[in-house]
């Protein structure tokens, strides 16, 4: 839903709840945040991420990351894909991609980002990479199996900088995408 559908005591409720997220008092962002699963729509989610990347309790924290788990809506996910490939969110992709695996939401059109995330991050980064797109409820499109077969032949071409235990993870992303693109009545292009 756009902010345009709303009506105008909506629009007056989450322009209530901006300013309590934005204000220095711990309880009226608790609040704020709490109000947003009722109240909020996808609108809200970057002014979430401005607040949560100028720094949070760690109870307020772990409400937005409630709030991202709980989302249902699927207009939800392109503002929460946006705000994992900020850079300016990056010290904070990882416990985005751990709420993302616990939503409801079908985040395998994006199949490819998560697998360059799991090859430019550490092993802990690849660990949730993984877990996430074992978690996939529908196979990812042809597309982005096919650039995510593509990103994982060229890390495993180069032998620079090479860590065993995220090469074993990534080997098994490796062997998982084999398997969507079986399902997809696909030809792999990493283990042929």
């Amino acid at each position: 839903m756009s902010k345009s559908n709303l009506n105008k005591q909506d629009k007056l409720k989450i322009s209530q709840l901006l300013s309590d997220l934005q204000s220095k008092d711990e309880l009226k962002i608790a609040g704020a945040i709490k109000a947003f699963a009722v109240h909020g729509h996808a609108s809200v989610i970057e002014p979430i991420m401005e607040v949560w990347r100028s720094g949070l309790s760690s109870e307020n924290e772990a409400l937005v990351m409630d709030l991202f788990q709980s989302l249902k809506d699927t207009p939800s996910i392109e503002p929460l894909i946006e705000a994992f490939k900020n850079p300016l969110n990056a010290h904070l992709r990882r416990k985005l991609v751990t709420t993302f695996w616990n939503s409801k939401l079908d985040f395998s059109d994006y199949l490819a980002d998560f697998v360059l995330f799991g090859i430019e991050g550490d092993f802990l980064d690849a660990l949730e990479a993984i877990t996430l797109i074992e978690n996939f409820e529908t196979v990812a499109p042809e597309s982005a199996i096919l650039e995510s077969q593509l990103l994982l032949t060229e890390y495993f071409g180069q032998t620079e900088h090479r860590d065993d235990q995220k090469d074993a993870i990534l080997t098994d992303l490796a062997l998982l995408l084999k398997d969507f693109s079986e399902l997809d009545g696909m030809e792999d292009l990493f283990l042929e």
